[in-house]
């Protein structure tokens, strides 16, 4: 049975792209050695779990290096009015680690979630986000290059992938 969640896209749509992006994590987490699989795992369930409720804005992974300094990024931003784009593989980001490095993985929620009551936001925070922080994006990217590379859409729901890199 699927659950209609728009007139455009329904949960099946969601999953289908959220796939892709969870590939990409995979990719990532496993070519750096940096995470461990159950880890992500779970993580890729969190943010799942945000994503079918719609409560899901951008997702980051971030590699910073030991001093803090973000080397590699990559952000999924979500979009509701997918259905012109076409659908590309996941893959290709093999990044290059060193000790010490690290890697993150942030989200951003959408105004749905915004617009929740905190009680509410508490609530799904304990039972499917547990160990979970704040953090600010504000400029985070400023002294890096980006560029829109890959887009994962099933009908009007998908994410579009913008890599940045530091600037040469």
């Amino acid at each position: 049975m699927t659950t209609t969640l728009t007139q455009t896209f329904n949960r099946d749509d969601i999953r289908r792209v959220y796939a892709s992006f969870a590939a990409d994590y995979r990719i990532i987490a496993d070519w750096t050695g940096l995470q461990a699989k159950e880890f992500v795992d779970e993580t890729i369930y969190q943010i799942k779990t945000l994503a079918e409720e719609l409560y899901l804005k951008e997702v980051h992974i971030q590699l910073l290096s030991k001093s803090g300094t973000i080397r590699e990024a990559v952000v999924y931003g979500v979009s509701t009015n997918a259905s012109s784009w076409s659908s590309d593989r996941p893959g290709d980001l093999y990044w290059t680690t060193y000790e010490g490095d690290r890697l993150y993985v942030i989200v951003d929620f959408s105004q749905k979630w915004k617009g929740l009551p905190p009680a509410t936001q508490r609530e799904f925070a304990a039972i499917y986000l547990p160990g979970w922080g704040a953090t600010s994006l504000n400029g985070v990217y400023d002294a890096m290059t980006n560029k829109t590379d890959r887009h994962y859409s099933s009908r009007a729901y998908g994410m579009d992938r913008t890599r940045y890199t530091v600037r040469p």
